[in-house]
């Protein structure tokens, strides 16, 4: 073979071969995954009902994947401690972030909080609380009308139990307030749920808004009454009890939901496998019935309505933000 054609029939191989590596597959990142831990941060404290509900979740996705799922609570700065967690770990499906909501509205609070809600996509929607407002004993009171009437009576006589943690506990509070008119009653702030209920039972204050979970087991005591419910939908814990929504008060209620997610820069192809694994789990009958002691219940939305609803929700918190002129830095 002269050395013209040795060097034809070396390129023809050359251009095979090139064309072969075109023709395969390039390999997936998602081919492999999970192949390790994933670690979920959270900003809820542990033992509150969503950490719970977290680590249901995080169980239920372990046994699927046969890989260790660890939930990791990093409380504290607004949820911002959590945040910056997320934001710094590797975007590679390995360190998730399942937030209570506020994702949207902490960058409203926080005007140098470094990102925006599209530094993250989302994975899945896990579950909703219809928060319940309760009330104590000492409080007449028995449906929203009543407590609308009585409030408004009462006024600076009446304390409201807030969460210092949750800046959406204190809008609704100032809606709660503004909505039924008369002197204006009195915030006291606690850190946690526990220690609300704790002031409930006690009459420090006379009325708090939380899950079914914290304050339904004192309901057969007589200790608390439930007056209704500030979520956008009822509770299935108490289907018996109206929203604040559906008694005319459009403009109270609190959305604390459950909201899986992962940065915006994760492969796209191991964000279409988690979210297919999540969606799987939350999807499951058996999960959504163990949801019920936490106090969560099915969150009835898709995942592309996910960032959309988030937006949302801040820019009805900032018109709120303006509207009781309230400073929460």
């Amino acid at each position: 073979m002269s050395t013209t054609s040795r060097h034809c029939f070396s390129w023809l191989l050359s251009l095979l071969a090139a064309l072969v590596t075109l023709a395969t597959p390039a390999p997936s990142w998602a081919d492999n995954y999970p192949n390790r831990a994933i670690s979920i941060i959270t900003p809820v404290a542990p033992g509150s009902p969503f950490d719970l509900l977290a680590r249901l979740f995080a169980d239920r996705l372990s046994r699927k994947i046969k890989q260790s799922v660890v939930v990791e609570n990093v409380t504290g700065g607004q949820a911002m401690l959590a945040t910056k967690k997320v934001l710094n770990a590797t975007p590679d499906g390995y360190t998730l972030f399942l937030t209570p909501g506020g994702l949207a509205t902490t960058p409203v609070i926080l005007k140098d909080a470094g990102y925006t809600l599209d530094d993250f996509i989302p994975i899945a929607p896990v579950g909703q609380a219809p928060y319940i407002l309760f009330v104590s004993a000492s409080v007449k009171a028995t449906d929203i009308p009543s407590f609308m009437k009585e409030v408004k009576e009462r006024g600076k006589s009446m304390n409201h139990g807030v969460l210092t943690t949750s800046q959406l506990s204190v809008v609704l509070s100032k809606k709660i307030a503004a909505s039924a008119g008369g002197q204006p009653y009195e915030e006291i702030g606690y850190k946690g749920s526990p220690e609300m209920i704790r002031a409930l039972l006690a009459d420090d204050v006379q009325m708090i808004a939380t899950t079914y979970s914290i304050a339904g087991p004192h309901l057969k005591d007589g200790k608390v009454k439930a007056i209704g419910v500030v979520g956008r939908e009822k509770s299935l814990n108490m289907p018996e009890l109206k929203t604040f929504i559906e008694a005319g008060y459009e403009d109270i209620y609190i959305n604390i939901v459950a909201a899986l997610y992962a940065r915006s820069t994760t492969p796209k192809d191991i964000v279409a496998q988690i979210r297919k694994l999540s969606g799987e789990v939350i999807s499951e009958p058996s999960f959504k019935d163990s949801m019920k002691p936490t106090g969560a219940e099915t969150w009835n939305i898709t995942v592309g309505e996910m960032q959309a609803a988030f937006q949302q929700e801040a820019k009805n918190f900032k018109q709120d933000i303006e509207k009781f002129n309230l400073k929460l830095n």
